[in-house]
């Protein structure tokens, strides 16, 4: 008796033990999630505002808008959303410290969870796509005139949208408004199994939201890489070509790598997203841990972070690698002459170099040839 209350009581003691240290995990991720929405999210929204108003204003500017234009125009107003439906909520819930009134409980979950959900899965998918249009670009150039237009891309980014919004549709509709006390929260309707939902909501989204578009940006992405050695060995057949040529020849091969450079980093951050909400989903399928659940919120925290700052990075890879998106920028904004299109004077004064090195030895060979011949006259 005496060794089995002495058990007993280590036992108990081990699990109040465990059950403070699980206390203040929780609490300190709350902190940090306070924290990241209350303050990061607003803050990058506003970032992101700005950056893909002026990449929208660019392409729109630009004389050759088409295709690729239309699809990049498509995942900057997705980004966008994506961060400034939630940012006010987050600022006025998790900055301020109020908590939303019942009334409108259901419509702050709509626009700040729901709503970049949709816009979030848009966004990846229109990766996809344009990465499969570089593709064509690359692989199949003559079936890309006729398929990569601006009218087709138009459809497609609409009916990506209208897919996005069917994929978490239910999400609108599964939940509702309970008193508990005073407490106002969501719970799933009546007459819904909550467990075949979200075992059914979680594999839908594993695969078609996270695993399968990732899955075609590796492949495209390398199908690509191996496509641009092909472009740059027909570079050398360009050089007794006109310059307009091989200015185009140079931009496309920019604006492809541009594109495989967005696919890597959505790469980058989707995948590990796709891991860990895989391993929150085995932890209900199976009913027990697979993976400790405090590491896999931290995990989130994390991944949601890399997702906010990947999409500032866009602006910057246009300014690097998009010799017409720099010229158009520049235009429209003097001041960015002297930095963001620093690269394309020094090109062009480069080239010009180069231009009058080659006359001036064409020149010479010239001017050789005739005293041989003077010469050769006189003898």
């Amino acid at each position: 008796m005496a060794a089995t209350e002495g058990m007993n009581t280590t036992s108990v003691t081990e699990v109040s033990q465990e059950h403070e240290e699980n206390t203040t995990g929780i609490a300190d991720i709350e902190r940090y999630v306070g924290i990241i929405n209350g303050y990061v999210v607003p803050a990058i929204a506003l970032l992101v505002l700005m950056t893909n108003a002026v990449v929208v204003a660019v392409f729109k500017r630009q004389k050759t808008y088409g295709a690729s234009q239309a699809g990049l125009v498509g995942v900057a107003v997705s980004d966008t959303m994506t961060m400034l439906f939630p940012a006010p909520f987050y600022f006025y819930q998790f900055a301020l410290g109020y908590k939303p009134s019942c009334e409108i409980l259901e419509i702050t979950a709509w626009i700040s969870l729901y709503l970049p959900t949709i816009t979030h899965t848009a966004s990846i998918w229109l990766t996809v796509v344009l990465a499969a249009q570089r593709y064509l670009y690359v692989c199949h150039p003559f079936k890309a005139r006729s398929m990569c237009t601006l009218k087709n891309t138009t459809i497609i980014i609409v009916v990506t949208y209208v897919i996005a919004f069917l994929f978490h549709l239910s999400r609108f509709f599964v939940m509702v408004k309970s008193f508990d006390g005073n407490e106002c929260t969501l719970v799933y309707r009546q007459g819904i199994d909550s467990e075949l939902y979200l075992k059914t909501y979680l594999t839908i989204r594993i695969i078609f939201i996270q695993f399968v578009p990732c899955i075609c940006l590796i492949v495209l992405n390398t199908i690509m890489l191996l496509g641009l050695r092909s472009i740059t060995n027909k570079k050398a057949e360009l050089q007794n070509n006109p310059d307009n040529n091989q200015t185009v020849c140079k931009e496309n091969t920019r604006v492809t790598i541009m594109i495989i450079c967005m696919a890597a980093i959505t790469l980058l951050v989707e995948l590990p997203g796709g891991i860990t909400i895989s391993l929150h989903a085995a932890n209900y399928y199976l009913g027990y841990e697979v993976a400790d659940s405090d590491h896999l919120m931290g995990a989130e925290i994390i991944i949601n972070l890399l997702i906010m700052f990947s999409y500032p990075l866009n602006f910057l890879l246009y300014c690097s690698m998009s010799g017409e998106f720099k010229q158009t920028l520049s235009s429209m904004f003097p001041f960015s002459k002297s930095t963001c299109c620093k690269g394309q004077e020094i090109e062009r004064k480069q080239y010009r170099n180069r231009k009058i090195q080659a006359n001036g030895n064409i020149q010479e060979e010239e001017m050789t040839l005739m005293t041989h011949a003077a010469g050769a006259t006189k003898v």
